[in-house]
């Protein structure tokens, strides 16, 4: 009886783990192509920040926030998107805070 009830409690950690690994994985797709939208000129950085969070909503239907950030890697000016969300708990544990963040190019003659 002992051993059955570590044996659950090590597979609720398991999936515990995979369901935040599954929602990280997501929220950095979606920040990725957040980041693309608002890297092009003509879109900017709301049109990215708002398809980034059409994104979440969509593929995860919880609660997500959004930060759009100007960057310099490598000499290069680019924009990074960052969505943080909650992983669902799946019995005892608290669910945590999950960030994850994309980054794309400036596009455009401005971008130098």
């Amino acid at each position: 009886m002992l051993v059955a009830a570590l044996v659950v409690a090590v597979a609720l950690a398991v999936l515990q783990l995979v369901l935040a690994a599954h929602v990280r994985s997501t929220l950095a797709a979606c920040a990725a192509e957040g980041a693309r939208v608002a890297a092009v000129v003509r879109q900017g950085d709301d049109a990215g920040g708002e398809r980034a969070l059409a994104c979440a909503s969509a593929s995860l239907g919880t609660e997500v926030a959004v930060a759009v950030a100007h960057e310099s890697a490598g000499g290069r000016a680019t924009v990074r998107v960052t969505l943080t969300g909650r992983a669902p708990a799946l019995s005892l544990w608290r669910g945590g805070d999950v960030s994850a963040s994309g980054r794309a190019l400036l596009e455009g003659t401005d971008a130098a």
